[in-house]
């Protein structure tokens, strides 16, 4: 088993190939569903496809812009190169807010779990800990309460409405994340609420809330299960090859878009989603030697115990 530089070597290496290009296929990643998303809302708008069918449709096309958002995050856009830094910001930008995310807090918020996985300072864990169907309750509370966030800000007796479990959660939630993240989420749940006010006012409620609004969230009740949860679940180690996992299941690198494989994301988070199951091929040995969460179908290939590995790493 490597240990200390070599081992720090061997993975420097092994990684190399797989960083350091520019993300095409996430640029593509981010075209798609924006231009699958409009086309959906003008079948809708012509009367092609009914209503219920455009609300799937949305929830399914504006979920998908997440993996944009977080490659943008890690720069895999770019491919780190700071004259391209815009490209990264301009597609994380546009994906995000579309997903009703602010990007800057989700940059600020999603390195902080990065750093702090499963510790008492990861914000994701307070979204994504806990048993499935509290991700789907979590999900339509803020369904509810995320339009209703720039009036109590400007309002704040309309805070003492919400109830005290919920607003402690919140309270805990700003604090994790910090003021600029919260500044910025703040600036465009402001102009998702506008949208959502004008929309309405002009004639297209059904289109801002069950074209857009209700499907994003909906959406994202899937997301937090499988980028939030599942990867984590239970949520409770740390370290570098115990605070996720590698978690296959049949047809898991479709549906989870590589991060079935998301141990090796944490490890190298420049390494783009696409690449991370031939990055197992490549060091799946190794991470095992370390003692990495390895489970499902990945473990059984493997001749392990889910959950363990043949020789437990020091950290």
């Amino acid at each position: 088993m490597l240990t200390g530089i070599d081992r720090l070597n061997y993975e420097k290496e092994a990684v190399a190939p797989y960083v350091g290009g520019i993300g095409w296929r996430t640029v593509f990643n981010a075209i798609w569903p924006i231009a699958g998303w409009i086309a959906t809302i003008a079948a809708y708008q012509t009367g092609r496809i009914p209503l219920w069918g455009a609300f799937i449709l949305s929830m399914v096309l504006l979920q998908a812009l997440y993996m944009p958002v977080h490659e943008s995050v890690h720069k895999t856009v770019s491919g780190g190169r700071s004259s391209l830094a815009w490209a990264d910001k301009l597609i994380g930008s546009v994906a995000g807010w579309l997903m009703l995310v602010s990007f800057r807090d989700h940059t600020i918020t999603h390195l902080i779990h990065h750093t702090h996985a499963n510790d008492e300072y990861d914000p994701d864990v307070l979204n994504s800990k806990g048993r499935p169907i509290d991700l789907v309750i979590r999900s339509i509370i803020g369904l509810v309460l995320y339009p209703l966030g720039p009036i109590i800000a400007a309002v704040p007796a309309v805070g003492r409405m919400v109830p005290k479990a919920i607003a402690g959660r919140l309270q805990l939630s700003a604090k994790l994340r910090g003021p600029e993240a919260v500044t910025a989420a703040r600036r465009a749940a402001t102009s998702h609420l506008a949208v959502l006010i004008i929309g309405t006012v002009i004639g297209f409620a059904d289109l801002v809330w069950l074209v857009w609004y209700v499907p994003v969230w909906m959406g994202r009740i899937w997301l937090s299960f499988v980028f939030g949860w599942l990867p984590h679940h239970p949520h409770g180690e740390v370290g570098r090859y115990r605070d996720t996992r590698v978690f296959t299941f049949p047809a898991s690198t479709l549906l989870i878009r590589g991060h079935d494989h998301h141990l090796l994301h944490h490890m190298f988070p420049r390494v783009p989603h696409y690449s991370l199951k031939r990055l197992w091929a490549d060091m799946g040995p190794h991470l095992i030697e370390q003692g990495a969460r390895i489970e499902g179908r990945a473990a059984r290939q493997h001749g392990l115990t889910p959950g363990t590995a043949a020789t437990p790493a020091t950290q």
